[in-house]
C-alpha cells in the first residue's frame, strides 16, 4: 500500500504537470479556437492546486479528514486554547489570570518546552486545565515525512505524560497544517485534531486592545479562542500583551453572559446538540 503523502505528492506532480502542458498547448495554439483546450487545462490544474492547498491550511477544512474548529450549540459556552507554551514567566502570568477569575483553558504544548519546564506543565494540569499536543519542534507537518511526523506526536505525548501522568487526546498541529498523513497519524492514535474559529493574531504583539478586539468582535456560542502563551522553541518574544488581553477577554465575555469551558467540554456540547 502507497504511502498516502506519496499519493498526494503524485497528484500535485501530476497537476503541475497539467498546467504545464496547457500553458504549451495555449502558447502553441494547437487548440481550436473559440474553445482553447490548453487554457483551460492550466486553469483546472492552477485551480485544483490552489483547492489542494486551502484544504490543508484552512482550519474549518475537512476535506482531508475530521477536525474541530467551534461548535453549534444554542449555549453560550467559549473555550480559551493557548499555543506554544509553556513558556517563563507568560504561562505562569496566563495561569494567575486564570486562577483569579475561576475560569479552565485548553494548552497545546511543545514537546521540547515542556522536558523544560515540566513543572508548568504540572501546574497546568493540577490546575484543573486541559493540555494538548502541539508537536515536540513545532515544526511545518506538512514537509515532513510520515516518520518525522510521528516523531513529533510520539515523543511530545511522552514528555507530557511523563510530566502529568497521562498523554493527551488532543493535538493541534503547528499553524493548524495537515494533510492525509498528518490526519492518518492522528486517527491512528485516537488524536482529536483541533483548530480554532477565532484567531486575534495576538503573536504579532499588536497592542492588548487590538488582540481583545480582534477577539471578542469574533466570538459566538460554541467558538474556540487561538491565543499563545509561547514563542514556539524560540522563547524570544514577549507574551505580555497576550497576558494583559486575557484578562480583558475574560472580563468581556463574562459580562455578555459567556462561560469558558474547555476543548473536551465544549465538544460535549456538540455531541449535545446531535442528541
Amino acid at each position: 500500500m502507497f504511502d498516502i503523502k506519496i499519493r498526494l505528492i503524485s497528484m500535485l506532480g501530476l497537476l503541475t504537470i497539467i498546467v504545464l502542458v496547457g500553458l504549451v498547448l495555449d502558447y502553441r495554439n494547437v487548440a481550436t479556437k473559440p474553445i482553447r483546450t490548453g487554457m483551460w487545462l492550466a486553469v483546472l490544474g492552477i485551480t485544483a492546486g490552489i483547492f489542494l492547498t486551502l484544504s490543508a491550511v484552512l482550519p474549518e477544512n475537512e476535506f482531508f479528514g475530521r477536525v474541530f474548529t467551534e461548535v453549534r450549540t444554542t449555549q453560550k459556552v467559549v473555550a480559551l486554547t493557548f499555543d506554544d507554551g509553556p513558556y517563563p514567566p507568560y504561562t505562569e502570568q496566563v495561569l494567575d489570570v486564570l486562577k483569579e477569575f475561576h475560569v479552565p483553558a485548553t494548552f497545546f504544548v511543545i514537546g521540547e518546552n515542556v522536558k523544560k519546564h515540566p513543572e508548568l506543565v504540572s501546574r497546568i494540569a493540577s490546575e484543573g486545565h486541559q493540555l494538548g499536543n502541539h508537536t515536540y519542534h513545532h515544526i511545518d507537518l506538512l514537509k515532513a515525512d510520515r516518520k518525522v511526523v510521528v516523531g513529533e506526536i510520539d515523543s511530545t505525548s511522552q514528555v507530557i505524560a511523563a510530566a502529568v501522568g497521562s498523554a493527551p487526546h488532543l493535538v493541534r498541529p503547528p499553524h493548524g497544517f495537515r494533510d492525509p498523513v498528518v490526519l492518518e497519524v492522528m486517527a491512528e492514535r485516537s488524536l482529536k485534531v483541533v483548530e480554532w474559529s477565532v484567531m486575534s493574531r495576538d503573536w504579532t504583539n499588536p497592542g492588548v486592545e487590538e488582540i481583545v478586539d480582534r477577539t471578542v468582535s469574533k466570538v459566538k456560542n460554541g467558538s474556540i479562542i487561538l491565543l499563545h502563551d509561547g514563542d514556539g522553541i524560540a522563547s524570544q518574544a514577549s507574551r505580555a500583551q497576550t497576558v494583559e488581553a486575557t484578562r480583558r477577554i475574560i472580563q468581556t465575555l463574562l459580562a455578555q453572559g459567556y462561560k469558558f469551558v474547555t476543548v473536551d467540554e465544549i465538544l460535549t456540547k456538540m455531541e449535545d446538540s446531535k442528541g
